[in-house]
């Protein structure tokens, strides 16, 4: 975090009245950023104890994490998006002291936490300290149950991260983040607060827009590009597909300010990324995850091969062993919280290989399905054609337990038959194509996680609990 904090003091001094962020509430400065982040840092210096925040996103959000983090303190970010129960746990877990939020009732049962307010009325100007270093953060990946698990990540991660990122984005003071993504999300903390301060970028959020990502309208969004017409985002695959198939359906292109969109949470169909090109999305796909500081390696402006997710980050060493990506290097986090530390080379389980020197990922380990007559089928490999369709959220694929058959599950946007589905499977081998499929739509409860991956134990349930229609050329059309 030190190259966040030297930043922030330059900004500061060489132009303050700058605007460093916006979202639907206002804007604030590089002066007002700065003044801001210094008097919440004092008053946060008297608790004890991991700080959470729970704020949905937002300036408020980004001085929250700021002054926590020049502290030197440990901070936990409570997702808007978590369930209550998933939120309660990380606050035992955590062993939180105290939450900055605007809503004090949500944590009115829990007597012991101290609520501190991110807005600061008549305290007076105090300049931004150096920052002594020591900072955390806690991220909580979702998990398929109510208790996920804290990865931890410190300054070493962190400036090993936004540095190799600077390099591959090469933001500068000409740029305009549009945050979408939450920023409980490490990715989104990196892509919309750090690698912005650090290059004298503006970020603009539009909450609105990050709702999209949860089943809601396409439309906030697209007007979100349209309004800002932004020189970078990051986004989901499923955010990606519903942008792009709204902008095919309209017959228009992106914002020619667009230069460097990342893609990345899930696996991308080259399909899908040809497709958001023809829009004039500059789509870069990239692999990653939070235990090794949200990104492993990314597609280049100068070197973007769809199918795959680029070149290793700069600092990384990445192998393949039996099959499965091997990371070593200084993003590798410091462990799980209340666990042993991390090993120094992280067995991701991830499947992946090279291919002329760039990174491509073939599935989850532990998601590999075995057929009744033996074949191992990674159910990415399948989901990989399918989510290529931009009407298509998502997918997943599992097996049935009452007769063994390969049925899949298909979120849909839009309007879709199980005949074009089942057209777009016709290269797999008969061994791994589906038989059946349930079509359902982004509102259907919990299948999906924040970022469009499919949540495989409730498929699971829905496969075995829900009427399949069968999945042939010949089928007639359902209504999705």
């Amino acid at each position: 975090m030190q190259q966040v904090f030297n930043a922030l003091r330059h900004h500061n001094q060489a132009r303050p009245d700058g605007i460093a962020f916006t979202d639907d509430r206002g804007q604030i400065t590089w002066g007002e950023l700065t003044g801001r982040v210094a008097r919440l840092s004092a008053r946060l210096d008297r608790l004890d104890g991991a700080i959470g925040i729970g704020l949905a996103g937002g300036i408020d959000y980004v001085v929250a994490d700021l002054a926590i983090s020049l502290c030197g303190k440990r901070q936990v970010p409570l997702p808007f998006f978590f369930s209550s129960e998933q939120n309660a746990h990380i606050l035992r877990d955590a062993r939180i002291g105290a939450v900055i939020t605007h809503t004090p009732a949500l944590f009115a049962g829990l007597p012991h936490l101290e609520i501190v307010s991110p807005i600061d009325v008549g305290l007076q100007d105090i300049p931004l300290r150096a920052y002594e270093g020591g900072a955390e953060r806690v991220i909580y990946t979702s998990g398929s149950s109510g208790k996920p698990k804290g990865v931890v990540i410190g300054d070493r991660q962190l400036e090993s991260s936004v540095s190799a990122l600077s390099d591959v984005i090469a933001a500068g003071s000409f740029d305009t983040h549009l945050s979408v993504l939450p920023l409980a999300q490490l990715l989104e903390q990196i892509c919309g607060i750090f690698l912005p301060i650090v290059a004298g970028a503006k970020t603009v959020f539009r909450f609105e827009a990050t709702k999209t990502l949860f089943g809601a309208p396409i439309d906030p969004l697209v007007a979100a590009f349209d309004e800002v017409a932004p020189t970078t985002s990051l986004l989901a695959p499923a955010i990606l597909g519903r942008w792009t198939e709204a902008l095919s359906r309209q017959n228009r292109q992106a914002p020619e300010t667009l230069r460097f969109v990342a893609v990345g949470g899930a696996s991308s169909a080259p399909g899908l990324i040809a497709a958001a090109k023809d829009v004039g999305i500059p789509v870069h796909e990239g692999y990653g995850l939070s235990e090794c500081c949200a990104v492993v390696a990314i597609n280049r402006p100068c070197d973007n091969t769809p199918g795959t997710v680029g070149p290793v980050l700069k600092g990384l060493d990445v192998s393949i062993e039996g099959g499965e990506i091997i990371v070593a290097g200084p993003t590798v986090m410091d462990g799980y919280l209340n666990s042993s530390s991390a090993p120094q080379v992280w067995r991701t389980g991830d499947l992946g290989h090279f291919e002329e020197g760039r990174l491509v990922v073939d599935g989850r380990k532990d998601a590999l399905l075995i057929t009744g007559a033996g074949r191992n089928v990674s159910p990415e490999w399948v989901e990989q054609r399918v989510n290529a369709d931009p009407r298509i959220v998502s997918s997943a694929l599992g097996i049935r337990q009452a007769d063994g058959a390969l049925v899949l599950i298909v979120v849909a946007a839009a309007r879709v038959l199980p005949s074009e589905i089942a057209q777009k499977l016709t290269d797999l081998p008969a061994y791994a194509r589906p038989t059946a499929v349930i079509l359902t739509d982004p509102s259907e409860p919990d299948l999906l996680f924040p970022v469009g991956t499919p949540n495989r134990i409730v498929a699971a349930q829905v496969i075995n609990t829900r009427v399949a229609h069968p999945l042939c050329v010949q089928t007639e059309s359902i209504a999705s």
